[in-house]
């Protein structure tokens, strides 16, 4: 069968030029054609109807799932607004929630949440994908924490046959927090698996400064009732080219992808 490709990207909230950027991250999207979108910093608020895992679900014609996370007020077309920045994921395929828990509070950045779905490719392979923001308070320990309590979520459902982790870590490849998380679940870096050229990066400021920091991964646990690790091919950062008619980024965000080869 083809391979699965899942993207992992940050949608960037509420800011910026929103209503433009949701078409722009549409349209990259569905030219990417992925079989699993794991969302982070997904915006929805009752009071002005606006939903980014609803409106990227209509344009591409997917299922999806979201936990709401880090409810706040939020500066939106010129008023303070209650919101949320939640946790979303998209397949063309069943969706099923799984599972949905609490990350160790930092003060200042609470509400951070794990979001787990499964989904059903047609032949009846079920894929569980985990889905998490940890917190961007320059606060190592507490990441650390998070990694931590993360792993433990991650790894404790053994009832798929592939398990695959995503999300904005704000860590970067060979931090404490990274290699913790790695460490305690046993998992493999799908971006290295799969030949992801280097230095790798996602976000979209610092590489407008001529730096390359990626904070976004993509990672998996070995196959279920085997030591072997799935196998990934063409991985690549994705979601980085600017629209042509606004010169915006779909996000602040870029995205980073990867292909599962189901053997």
């Amino acid at each position: 069968m083809e391979p699965v490709k899942i993207v992992t990207i940050n949608t960037w909230k509420c800011d910026g030029e929103y209503h433009v950027r949701m078409q722009i991250l549409a349209s990259q999207l569905r030219a990417l054609n992925p079989t699993i979108i794991a969302c982070q910093e997904c915006f929805y608020s009752d009071e002005t109807g606006t939903d980014t895992l609803k409106f990227l679900a209509e344009k591409l014609s997917m299922n999806y799932a979201f936990v709401p996370a880090r409810f706040k007020k939020r500066y939106f077309e010129g008023h303070w607004i209650n919101s949320f920045s939640g946790l979303g994921i998209l397949s063309p395929h069943p969706l099923k929630p799984v599972n949905r828990a609490n990350l160790p509070s930092v003060p200042g950045d609470e509400d951070r949440k794990v979001q787990q779905a499964e989904t059903t490719l047609p032949e009846g392979t079920r894929i569980l994908i985990t889905n998490a923001h940890l917190t961007h308070v320059n606060n190592v320990p507490a990441r650390k924490a998070q990694a931590e309590a993360l792993a433990d979520i991650a790894t404790a459902n053994k009832a798929f046959s592939y398990s695959i982790i995503c999300g904005d870590f704000n860590a970067v490849p060979g931090s404490v927090e990274i290699s913790t998380f790695m460490n305690i679940s046993g998992s493999i870096d799908c971006y290295t698996a799969g030949n992801g050229a280097e230095p790798r990066y996602s976000l979209a400021e610092a590489f407008a400064e001529n730096k390359r920091i990626c904070v976004d991964h993509i990672f998996a646990l070995p196959t279920t009732g085997e030591s072997a690790y799935p196998r990934f091919i063409n991985s690549e950062i994705v979601l980085n080219v600017a629209d042509k008619a606004t010169g915006l980024y779909p996000s602040d965000h870029f995205g980073i992808s990867t292909q599962l080869v189901i053997d």
